[in-house]
């Protein structure tokens, strides 16, 4: 087998591989995370509290999501998406009700959060466009057993 021949089937080898292969690309990239207290400056909401209610809403698909934008509606979920209820424990900022509902993309390469039920976060929301409350792992929300620097700068003062 020639030089440039065994230099092809490398080449083509390591294409159909990479495809082959989870992308490293595709999973969650951050920012470093900002100090508590810039974190909720930026924010809309800040607020300690325990999902009660985790509910997945499907992707749309882009023929269904046409449907809906053709018929006016505004919400569109171009991927999965987890809703969670939290009961309210200790309103940081702008959490003036209980419960408050929460979005999140379901999956943690595209920084969801995995809420699960009967667990209690700190979480940091800000709204969509359409007045949703969302968050990320690019905020600092968190359970309450990884935000004890959180809860010390803003709970503890």
């Amino acid at each position: 087998m020639a030089r440039s021949d065994r230099m092809l089937l490398a080449l083509v080898g390591g294409i159909v591989l990479s495809c082959l292969l989870p992308a490293a690309a595709l999973a969650c990239r951050c920012l470093p995370p900002p100090s508590p207290s810039f974190g909720m400056e930026k924010s809309d909401v800040v607020f300690v509290g325990k999902a009660t209610n985790i509910e997945t809403i499907e992707a749309d698909g882009w023929l269904y999501g046409s449907f809906k934008q053709m018929m006016g509606s505004e919400q569109l979920y171009e991927f999965e998406t987890i809703r969670a209820t939290l009961e309210v424990t200790t309103p940081i900022k702008a959490a003036d009700e209980s419960p408050l509902i929460i979005e999140t993309l379901a999956s943690q390469e595209q920084c969801g959060i995995p809420f699960q039920t009967g667990k209690e976060y700190f979480v940091y929301a800000y709204r969509s466009p359409q007045g949703d409350l969302k968050t990320d792992m690019c905020t600092r929300t968190a359970t309450v057993a990884q935000a004890a620097e959180d809860i010390a700068d803003l709970v503890d003062q």
